[in-house]
């Protein structure tokens, strides 16, 4: 089953792309891909001038998921990180945060000391703020320093630093791999395009979706 549907956020019309696939349980999985594209402001307008000259970008559901709606909530989630991002200075709802460079005090400090300053954990292979996830650290850190420069921010009372080792792929894993075709960087298995938090579950669509 392959579903395909529009939405549009801050002046980007995103394509939602959602392919199912079946587990060797037998049990149905769903992977997503979003393209998103900046339509041109009319003649006059320069407010976005500069986002006009990018064509195409596109970001892939974090994980395999259970319903497709699940897996395409994930996919527009993260193309309006990357929108927001590409942007300038706008959070999801479009209003103005402030600039932050990432260096300006803290190019001396650690990841993990950093981490822990801005709430941010590592599970060694994705790092997290809040409800988001993130491949890269840089990402992390500065969508992290501008919640935490917003008016009103309050700190997770909760929370409690966690940064565990990188976690790399064993040796039977690294095998399984090979005979799929399936890659392995920060933190995803990559196959057909899509990226899985599992290797399982890249295993599944590449037995299904063989010679991508």
């Amino acid at each position: 089953m392959r579903r395909q549907r529009t939405s549009w956020f801050q002046g980007w019309k995103i394509t939602l792309r959602c392919i199912e696939f079946n587990r060797q349980d037998g049990s149905k999985r769903f992977v997503s891909a979003a393209t998103f594209q900046h339509i041109p402001t009319p003649s006059g307008d320069t407010s976005l001038h500069r986002l006009d000259v990018l064509a195409r970008s596109k970001v892939h559901s974090e994980e395999a998921f259970c319903s497709c709606e699940e897996a395409e909530a994930d996919a527009i989630e993260r193309a309006k990180l990357e929108i927001s991002e590409l942007a300038g200075t706008l959070d999801f709802d479009g209003n103005e945060v402030m600039e932050y460079s990432l260096c300006d005090s803290a190019c001396s400090e650690s990841d993990e000391s950093l981490a822990s300053r801005f709430e941010i954990t590592f599970d060694g292979s994705r790092y997290a703020f809040r409800q988001y996830r993130y491949d890269l650290f840089q990402d992390a850190l500065r969508y992290a320093m501008a919640e935490h420069a917003k008016k009103g921010f309050l700190r997770n009372e909760a929370f409690y630093p966690s940064w565990k080792a990188k976690f790399h792929p064993s040796a039977e894993d690294e095998r399984t791999m090979k005979l799929h075709g399936i890659a392995y960087f920060n933190g995803r298995y990559l196959y057909g395009g899509y990226q899985y938090g599992q290797l399982s579950d890249a295993v599944a669509f590449a037995m299904g979706h063989p010679n991508l």
